[in-house]
Parts: structure tokens; C-alpha cells; sequence
């Protein structure tokens, strides 16, 4: 098999752009509807002093990661090299949001306190990696 062989079966195993767009709206909804629930409890949730619920939400935002990310894809049947594509689409979106979200911290969360900026960002790569993660294991 050549090279450009291997290439053209890699494309045509590409999602098609319906789908890839689908994606992309699917995760900027996640992402606008995620950033809204932390404008409204985020500081109920990240606080430095309360180091326990902190950790409680850590540690929730894995498996509900995982399981959003599994959902949506079963739900847009997706396997293979077609669900790593989707996981990165679904993370893009938001990635974009909260590069600006988090830049301009007090700004958009000015419920939140600055000292709670890092555990916010932290939170986010966490959630970002395991729907990556989601993507690149499992049946």
C-alpha cells in the first residue's frame, strides 16, 4: 500500500461537514450553557477555602464528561477514527470560548472571586481531556 493510498482511505473516512458542523454547534452549546451555570453558581462551587466541595466537582466532572461525550456519540452513531474526530470537535468550541473566558476572568465571572481563576482553568483542561480521552478509547 502507498502512501497516497493510505491517505485517500484516511479522508474517506472523515466525517462529512454536516456532520462535522453539528458537532462544533453541539459543543459550543456545552460550552455557552457551561460558562452560564458558572456565571450563576460558580462561586458556590470554586472556592479555595472550601477545598472539599472543590474537589467534589473534580471529581464529578469526569464521569459526567464521560458519559456527555459517550452519549453524543452513540447518538450520532459514531466508532473509530470518526469518534477521535468528534472529540476534538466537540472541544474545539469551547476551548475558543474559554480562552477568552478565562483571559477576561473577573470580567465574565465577577461572581467569582480572582483566587478561584486557577481552579476554573484547571477544571476546564480536566473536562476538555476527558472527552479527548473518551474519544480515543472505548468500543
Amino acid at each position: 500500500m502507498t502512501i497516497s493510498s493510505q491517505v485517500s482511505e484516511a479522508d474517506a473516512r472523515r466525517l462529512p461537514l454536516s456532520e462535522t458542523r453539528v458537532l462544533l454547534g453541539v459543543g459550543l452549546a456545552i460550552a455557552l450553557v457551561a460558562g452560564l451555570v458558572f456565571r450563576v453558581v460558580g462561586q458556590l462551587v470554586l472556592v479555595p477555602s472550601r477545598p472539599l466541595v472543590t474537589a467534589a466537582v473534580f471529581a464529578l466532572t469526569v464521569p459526567v464528561m464521560w458519559a456527555l461525550a459517550v452519549g453524543i456519540f452513540r447518538w450520532r452513531g459514531l466508532s473509530g477514527g470518526a469518534k477521535r474526530e468528534a472529540a476534538a470537535l466537540l472541544v474545539v468550541p469551547g476551548m475558543l470560548v474559554d480562552a477568552v473566558s478565562t483571559a477576561l476572568f473577573s470580567v465574565v465571572y465577577p461572581n467569582m472571586g480572582l483566587e478561584a481563576a486557577g481552579l476554573f482553568g484547571g477544571l476546564l483542561l480536566l473536562a476538555y481531556a476527558t472527552v479527548l480521552v473518551a474519544g480515543f478509547v472505548g468500543r
